[in-house]
């Protein structure tokens, strides 16, 4: 492999969540017999296209990535890289508004000045993508979570609103490894505090803050499996991290076991519904297949339980690997909104390495 620049890592690590994502959404749910039955002997092996928009469509795994990415741009904007605001309470009323696109309301009347320009100073780009606002497997743990959150109570590692720990929280994280990949330490205590506004068990937002430093590292240029090794570590002092080292221990033994079939080693993980089964899937298969994004993604979705945020978790950790030419130039051209999502990965740089502000793409693609 060449040299692999950040800008690439970046635009690696949000067009592989969501080639992920879209892989993996025509299969959600299927189990594996029904999945060759509708298309290969072998499963789902490319990417598929709607006929109605022409383009890969992705769920609200990509669609709440995007929302945490502009949550962390609206936090810079509103100084939180000072000290002055926390992280936390834009990237919760980033939240809001995604709950407005899928809701057509908010939790209450004390979030209404977020569409109100005169109110609001922070441009929200996001709103002027009408594709964002459809309704494709929506979490029901997320908007329930959501729609109860009043007057910026939002839930804490500190003071948990729930017992949450699917994986609603986990697959939206990508975007907070990269804004902080220059400190994992900084990526998983954020990527812990983000999952918890809406997932109280620690296994729901404990496994967010390790999907998100794990991207964090390899976006700094560790190898993806070194990457994990450095979170079981760091889980050595974190309080109820026992069960997620645990897993990601078990996920790199597996690799390691020659004699196990690899879609018979996702089995043993489970389905992908749970927050620890889909970063265990995810890095079994990310690892698995270094060297060849396609079938890292092909393992990861062409299984009997979450296709999409598997799918979308390993498209994430090869793209912060391999950057964007790690995948198939034909699956970039395919996606949905992939102008959109460069764009966000682009400003996300700039602002983390102080450069020249950009301006996000707003193209209307539905």
């Amino acid at each position: 492999m060449g040299e692999v620049y950040l800008d690439d890592r970046f635009k690696g690590v949000m067009l592989g969540l969501a080639i992920g994502d879209a892989f993996g959404y025509p299969i959600e749910l299927m189990n594996y017999d029904a999945i060759c039955e509708r298309f290969e002997k072998k499963g789902c092996l490319d990417l598929a296209v709607s006929k109605r928009t022409g383009t890969a469509l992705f769920t609200d795994d990509t669609q709440l990535s995007l929302f945490t990415a502009d949550g962390l741009l609206w936090a810079h904007s509103a100084g939180a890289d000072d000290g002055q605001v926390n992280y936390e309470d834009y990237v919760f009323l980033a939240y809001q508004v995604w709950l407005y696109t899928q809701t057509k309301t908010v939790a209450g009347k004390e979030y209404a000045w977020l569409f109100d320009p005169s109110q609001n100073a922070y441009k929200l780009r996001l709103l002027k993508a009408k594709g964002l606002y459809k309704k494709r497997t929506a979490d029901t743990k997320n908007i329930d979570a959501l729609l109860k959150i009043r007057n910026m109570a939002y839930g804490t590692p500190e003071n948990r609103l729930n017992d949450n720990k699917d994986n609603g929280a986990v697959k939206r994280s990508a975007p907070i490894g990269l804004y902080f990949y220059n400190d994992t330490r900084k990526a998983f205590d954020m990527g812990c505090r983000c999952g918890a506004i809406t997932h109280g068990d620690p296994v729901g937002y404990i496994t967010a803050g390790c999907y998100a430093a794990i991207i964090a590292e390899i976006v700094s240029g560790a190898e993806i499996e070194d990457a994990v090794k450095t979170v079981i570590s760091l889980l050595d002092n974190v309080a109820d991290g026992e069960i997620l080292a645990k897993t990601l221990q078990y996920a790199l033994e597996l690799v390691n076991n020659a004699d196990i079939d690899p879609m018979e080693a996702v089995k043993k993980m489970g389905y992908g519904f749970e927050a620890y089964e889909a970063l265990a899937i995810s890095v079994y298969c990310a690892v698995l297949h270094n060297e060849s994004p396609r079938y890292a993604i092909q393992l990861a979705a062409n299984h009997d339980g979450a296709s999409d945020t598997c799918a979308s978790m390993t498209g994430a950790m090869l793209g912060a690997y391999f950057g964007e030419q790690g995948f198939p130039k034909s699956w970039v051209e395919k996606l949905q909104y992939k102008n959109l999502i460069s764009a966000m990965a682009d400003k996300m740089l700039k602002i983390v390495c102080s450069s020249e502000d950009d301006v996000v793409d707003e193209s209307d693609e539905d």
